[in-house]
């Protein structure tokens, strides 16, 4: 999906396993794309110590929550050193990332591998400090368009949750290949080799933007 433009102090960015044999090597430097966040640069990431991130998702939400856990797992499995793990908490106020959708509980039927079509959207938002800390959890929210078939919106959901998942860990901008789950409008349901090593670079490079204090 499109990016919306940025206001002053306003995060906002929208849509729209590793193998047992293998081996633990640095980051990669090719085939990559921006991570950082478009017009200012900042960086960001999950620092180790706020492991596992918690995300919530609105119970009205139905499926969505199984689309979230297995981007979740996508994501974590991405990475080498156990950088980065997500866990779905019960409590919104002490979560790092709530997931909501606008509307109606999507239909909870079984997915497909059919080609993608404009049945949902996404969109990922967090205000932030002058000093670049953000000033509280990322919030996802996810639309559906009930014109299109139930099948059709839980292909779509189950590509556009992971993505957006993508954001929230620190992909802040999108790539321009269809084949990488970051595209713009994703295609694929899970991180391609590309989204895996623009994301190693990334939790290699000094993050610049803080998240929020997570409540006690």
């Amino acid at each position: 999906m499109r990016a919306r433009p940025l206001a002053e102090g306003v995060l906002l960015v929208a849509v729209c396993g590793l193998l047992a044999c293998d081996v633990a090597t640095g980051p990669r430097r090719q085939s990559t794309y921006p991570f950082d966040l478009a017009a200012t640069g900042l960086v960001f990431h999950w620092p180790t110590d706020r492991l596992p991130v918690r995300v919530w998702v609105d119970p009205a939400a139905g499926p969505v929550r199984a689309y979230v856990s297995d981007g979740l797992q996508e994501w974590a499995a991405v990475f080498l050193y156990g950088e980065f793990r997500g866990v779905l908490v019960g409590d919104p106020a002490q979560a790092d990332v709530l997931v909501e959708v606008n509307g109606a509980t999507p239909p909870d039927v079984p997915r497909t591998n059919d080609p993608p079509v404009g049945a949902c959207s996404g969109v990922t938002s967090n205000d932030r400090t002058p000093d670049n800390r953000l000033t509280g959890p990322f919030r996802v929210t996810l639309t559906w368009d009930g014109r299109f078939s139930a099948t059709d919106v839980a292909n779509c959901l189950h590509r556009v949750a992971a993505h957006e998942l993508g954001h929230t860990i620190g992909l802040l901008q999108h790539s321009s290949s269809t084949l990488d789950l970051m595209f713009a409008f994703p295609e694929v349901a899970s991180p391609s080799p590309t989204d895996r090593a623009t994301v190693e670079i990334l939790y290699h490079t000094p993050a610049t933007l803080a998240p929020a204090a997570r409540p006690e």
